[in-house]
């Protein structure tokens, strides 16, 4: 039945642009040879005949203004879920973090497809099981306008068996509720109400000590969150801001234990977030240079509860926060600390409920309103860092093993370069997407990797 886009994800439709295509790529690596026709099955049952938008393509409205409009495609499967054989791995680059034959030509393959639409025609994603590589990598692409990082997440569990540990968030495993309709009010509401809650709370200890610094804190960090939204700076000169091309390029970061990352962080007061978005300061600060300023980072922040059942709309809740990175800083520690303070800051605003609000109103205007906006966050920032707790034990498809999942993060407006980080089975790894002409090719995209690759191996020590 055709449904009406939400006001967020018809923002998120209307950034798809030639040099941005606003999809989000993901891959599980498994073990073994995963059957075509098993997928295609698992597809449909698990998919396609759950989630309305895996059968359905967005229509544009006929006026100037107005929410996109999902209207009923049924998906093809032959076209949607398809094999591909890499060739031999030869001359074909080189992807950091490589563990088997044909990690090179694969980060190749999901780099090209980084740079190419999805057709118009029919519903926004595709499948493809790539062969010719150690086991099978299952490709994932779905548009943002369909679904977010949280969102996909649930889409991999969906698809593997069922898992057996209870810390699982529900919005993972739990079957989907109904999509209700006014969807972006309704966060809207439940958040001001949470939050406004949360203030109250510090408002009445503000006669302890404690509490009375808490509230002034709370109140310095909402002023300036407001004005930093309202008018957000230009971020200072750098290469990874620019006019992007069509060519993207693909990397991911060798693994690196959870529990070393957890132990870096309590060493420094800081959080997981904390110690990766230092460890990718540094790697940003070997890539560009001593000299580089701080920067400043575009990042998703979750809006949805993880302990309540996924709607069955997908869709996207999430708001967008300005970190500063603490490039300017050569010692590691001392850039996790800050990192730590940063977001301790951040979280006392509504910053990420804030640009939620901004971007979904926008999104019933016209694209051009939607990309002002994005394009006013996205040039106080020189990246964008998107973190997703993902499954927290190893996943299967049938009898075949997963041994790693991974995704990228699409970028917008003038940011050419993305890092994703997502969790799996107690293991972190990091994907990294960028503009080719802003990085300076597989070259520089390399260079890059093998900077953060190097600040992940300095945890350990």
């Amino acid at each position: 039945m055709d449904r009406w886009a939400s006001g967020i994800d018809t923002a998120w439709l209307q950034l798809e642009q030639e040099t941005n295509r606003m999809v989000v790529h993901g891959v599980l690596f498994c073990d073994g040879t995963v059957d075509l026709e098993e997928l295609r099955t698992r597809v449909r049952e698990r998919w396609v005949d759950v989630y309305p938008g895996f059968r359905q393509r967005p229509t544009w409205p006929t006026g100037p203004i107005g929410p996109a409009r999902w209207v009923d495609a049924p998906p093809d499967l032959t076209v949607h879920v398809t094999t591909m054989a890499l060739p031999a791995p030869g001359d074909a680059g080189s992807a950091s973090g490589a563990t088997g034959a044909g990690d090179e030509v694969l980060a190749r393959r999901i780099g090209e497809l980084m740079s190419s639409p999805l057709p118009a025609d029919r519903p926004w994603w595709r499948v493809e099981a790539i062969t010719g590589y150690d086991g099978t990598a299952i490709h994932v692409a779905i548009h943002h306008g369909l679904a977010d990082g949280v969102a996909l997440n649930h889409l991999f569990h969906a698809l593997a068996d069922p898992v057996s540990d209870p810390r699982t968030p529900a919005a993972y495993v739990a079957p989907p509720r109904r999509a209700r309709p006014v969807h972006d009010v309704r966060l809207f509401r439940r958040e001001v109400r949470d939050r406004a809650s949360a203030l109250w709370s510090t408002v009445k200890r503000a006669r302890t000590p404690g509490g009375a610094a808490e509230l002034g804190a709370t109140g310095r960090a909402i002023k300036n969150s407001a004005w930093l939204l309202a008018s957000p700076p230009r971020e200072a000169p750098s290469p990874l801001q620019g006019r992007p091309g069509v060519a993207k390029g693909a990397r991911w970061t060798r693994d690196v234990e959870l529990d070393v990352v957890k132990a870096a962080g309590k060493a420094a007061g800081g959080s997981v977030n904390d110690v990766l978005c230092g460890a990718i300061a540094g790697a940003l600060r070997t890539h560009l240079g001593p000299d580089v300023p701080r920067l400043r980072a575009v990042m998703p922040t979750n809006l949805r509860p993880l302990d309540r059942p996924i709607s069955d709309d997908l869709g996207n809740e999430f708001g967008l926060v300005l970190p500063p990175l603490p490039t300017d800083e050569p010692d590691r520690s001392r850039r996790i600390e800050r990192m730590h303070r940063s977001m301790a800051t951040i979280k006392r605003t509504n910053q990420a409920l804030a640009s939620f609000t901004g971007i979904a109103a926008a999104g019933l205007g016209t694209p051009a309103h939607t990309q002002a906006l994005v394009a006013r966050y996205a040039r106080a920032g020189s990246l964008i860092i998107s973190n997703v707790p993902g499954p927290l034990e190893e996943l299967t498809v049938g009898p075949v093993r997963v041994r790693d999942v991974m995704f990228w993060v699409p970028c917008s407006a003038r940011l050419g370069l993305g890092v994703s980080v997502l969790s799996y089975a107690g293991r972190v790894r990091l994907g990294v997407d960028a503009d080719l002409g802003l990085l300076g090719g597989h070259e520089g995209l390399d260079r890059f990797t093998e900077a953060l690759d190097d600040e992940l191996a300095a945890l350990r020590t």
